[in-house]
């Protein structure tokens, strides 16, 4: 364990500078329905965009036809002149983001959840980040990433589930992740799945069957699953969840390999690129040089997460001992 913080160690430092005038942020979320919850969630946003003092738009996008006629969308484009709503022909995830990313302006990038309430907090937090010129992915409950970033590495590919873990992993690889997990939404059990945008849809209410494969099909690409993967990850969610149906699962991992859109490729699965590159910047404590982040890191990882990691990442097991402040009473 001493040999691999020892060698983590050896990294080369970034060179930080000071945050220019007039650099631009947009928030980004995707939906695909107008639910109770979004209001609270834009306005929270709008809060926070506006106490970092940048300059910032906040784009919705998604499959809502007609969405504008409603209460809701009416009242959030009365009170908030930031919120810019784009419609996309279809509902899948990644294809409504790189839309976002398409129309947005700001130099940086802050994907969000439109079911979700933000803290203002966060804006000291990623205001700190802001004034570091480091292209790096800034992982928190909400992720920010360098324009120039996302450009580099591709951009959002068209899938429904995953988008952002198949993102972040070419991120983690061609540029490190400066890990900030916060305790600022623990009451709220945000975990680094849903941060990463990874959903499960065998007991998703309101989807038909083609819905559900296709979900499964398009996370098993983002996180380019193996069979084994799946099998594994499939028995310790009934487990831990009692979830996981292992038909859908093989289906979905025939459909993979058969898709158009092709799993990015690494020495092991996606989930545990991302995972690994997140660890290493936690130990090595980066999390010190943004403002205000001692006394708030929390890394939150679900039981069924937690499990398989321990399986696949010989960082995680191996340096454990040194995750325990991170995870707290979760190992």
């Amino acid at each position: 364990m001493d040999d691999a913080i020892e060698s983590l160690l050896e990294k080369k430092g970034e060179t930080f500078q000071k945050l220019e005038k007039n650099t631009g942020i947009s928030f980004i979320a995707f939906a695909d329905r107008i639910s109770g919850r979004i209001y609270d969630s834009i306005k929270s946003i709008d809060l926070i965009g506006d106490e970092i003092g940048a300059g910032y738009e906040i784009i919705l996008s998604g499959y809502a036809p007609g969405h504008d006629s409603t209460s809701t969308m009416k009242r959030i484009r009365r009170e908030i002149p930031e919120l810019q709503v784009v419609s996309t022909s279809e509902k899948i995830e990644g294809m409504a983001r790189d839309i976002s990313f398409r129309n947005s302006s700001g130099k940086y990038l802050v994907p969000f959840s439109p079911e979700l309430v933000y803290p203002v907090e966060y804006a000291d937090i990623l205001h700190s980040f802001m004034k570091f010129k480091i292209k790096r992915l800034f992982f928190s409950e909400l992720p920010m990433l360098h324009r120039d970033l996302i450009s580099d590495v591709g951009g959002w590919r068209p899938l429904r589930n995953g988008s952002d873990l198949d993102l972040f992993s070419r991120m983690a690889v061609n540029y490190g992740i400066l890990a900030c997990p916060t305790n600022m939404m623990w009451k709220d059990r945000i975990t680094v799945k849903d941060v990463m945008g990874l959903r499960y849809p065998e007991n998703m209410t309101g989807l038909s069957a083609s819905e559900r494969y296709l979900l499964t099909r398009d996370l098993i690409i983002a996180c380019n699953h193996s069979f084994s993967d799946i099998r594994e990850f499939t028995r310790i969610r009934k487990e831990y969840d009692g979830e996981g149906s292992m038909t859908l699962m093989l289906l979905a991992f025939l459909g993979s390999r058969l898709s158009d859109i092709k799993p990015v490729s690494y020495n092991r699965n996606n989930l545990v690129v991302v995972m690994e590159s997140l660890l290493e910047s936690l130990v090595l404590k980066e999390y010190l040089k943004v403002d205000g982040m001692e006394d708030r890191v929390y890394l939150q990882i679900d039981r069924a997460h937690m499990e398989f990691l321990n399986l696949r990442s010989r960082m995680f097991k191996d340096m454990k001992a040194s995750l325990s402040y991170f995870l707290r009473d979760q190992i």
